[in-house]
Order: structure tokens, then C-alpha cells, then sequence
């Protein structure tokens, strides 16, 4: 989940997770997508990445590293993109497709089998309020309905999210929902199990809500 959501991609170990341009964007989803680049390019999202974590300090802990590596690069990507005279349209596509690919060649399919096992959605619902309280970065919020997490049914919402506050800040709301997105990509084709959502902070709801429903 992008938070909404339950796990932060990233090959780097937590020992290791820096707060610095290069290490921020080779540990998110765009570690692929970022080398094929020009250099010029790769330099000005660096540089960029660089002034975006100066400007976030109050986002920058240990909780939501595996947030801001996909956020800071996709920002600086979509700028930097259109700087070099994409269109906005061409910048989204550019900073998205990346972000969907990599999520179905990688997070999905572990979503897939965890969520396949028996009793795991019970597990997860019992297990989840403390992890967010634990691991959680500042900036989120969340509803849990306990009474509902069984062998079947999961039910929760977040209530505060960074994503939609952080893109609106620099003006680019239109790339919030390129998240949500990528929670509908790692949940959407779990085998035997429906993840149903009407809303997000992200696509104007007041929640970002998740349900999953065993068949």
C-alpha cells in the first residue's frame, strides 16, 4: 500500500537508508527507469531530489523513507521532464508507467501469495495497528475496524495521507493518484480475494479506503 498502504518497497536495509538523492531514488520504484536516462537528466533529478529532502525535513524520518523515494523522484522526474519540453501528458505518462511496472514485476505478486494463504487476512488485521503505529512516518492517520478483520474480511482507512498534502504543496496534484493506482495494481488480482475501493485522499475523498473481501 503507498500508505494506504502495507509495505515500502526499497532494496536498501534500513541501516543503510540515507536521506541523499542517489540512494533515495535507487532504492524506490523508479531504481530501473532512472539509469536508462540521459545523464544531464539523471543529474537535475538528483539535484533536485536533493533540494526536495532540504524542503521536507519534517517528512524525512525512518518511517517514511519508503514513501519519499517514490515521491521526491516522481516529482522531480515530472519536472525536470517538462523542462526538457515534454508536455505535461507526456511527463505524466513518463513518471507513471515506471511506477505500475515495477509494482506488478515486483510488489504484486508478493501481495498475491501472502494474501492467498489461509487465515492471513485475519493475521494481517491484527498485526497492522501495531506495525503502523510503530513504523508510521509523521503525517498519517488511520481508522481500524477490528471487530471486522476475520478470516474473510479486512476492513481500514486512512485518514491523513502525506501524498495528497505533498503534491498539492508544489502544485502537482495530478500525481497523487499515480499511487493509488499502484495499491490498485498490488491488491486488484489477489486470487481469491476482492480488494474494493471507492475512494482515496488522493482522488478527492475524504479516506483512502481498503477492503478486502475472501471468496
Amino acid at each position: 500500500m503507498h500508505q494506504c498502504g502495507m509495505r515500502k518497497e526499497g532494496r536498501v536495509t534500513m541501516a543503510k537508508k540515507r536521506y541523499e538523492a542517489e540512494a533515495l531514488i535507487m532504492s524506490g520504484r523508479y531504481q530501473k527507469f532512472f539509469p536508462t536516462l540521459d545523464k544531464d537528466i539523471q543529474e537535475k533529478v538528483k539535484k533536485r531530489v536533493n533540494s526536495l529532502i532540504e524542503e521536507s525535513r519534517e517528512l524525512c524520518d525512518k518511517g517514511n523513507y519508503g514513501h519519499l523515494n517514490n515521491m521526491f523522484p516522481c516529482l522531480a522526474l515530472y519536472e525536470v521532464f517538462q523542462e526538457q519540453g515534454k508536455s505535461k501528458d507526456e511527463a505524466f505518462k513518463l513518471v507513471s508507467e515506471p511506477t505500475w511496472e515495477y509494482v506488478e514485476e515486483t510488489t504484486a505478486g508478493m501481495y498475491r501469495k501472502l494474501f492467498s494463504k489461509k487465515g492471513m487476512l485475519k493475521l494481517i488485521g491484527k498485526l497492522l495497528p501495531t506495525m503502523f503505529k510503530k513504523g508510521s512516518g509523521a503525517g498519517w492517520t488511520y481508522v481500524w475496524h477490528k471487530d471486522t478483520a476475520t478470516d474473510k474480511y479486512l476492513q481500514f482507512e486512512c485518514t491523513q495521507c502525506i501524498y495528497p498534502t505533498f503534491f498539492a504543496k508544489y502544485g502537482v496534484p495530478e500525481l497523487g493518484p499515480i499511487f493509488c493506482q499502484a495499491d490498485d495494481i498490488n491488491y486488484g488480482s489477489i486470487p481469491g480475494v476482492t480488494f474494493k475501493r471507492e475512494h482515496t485522499l488522493c482522488r478527492d475523498g475524504q479516506t483512502c479506503d481498503f477492503l478486502f473481501v475472501k471468496e
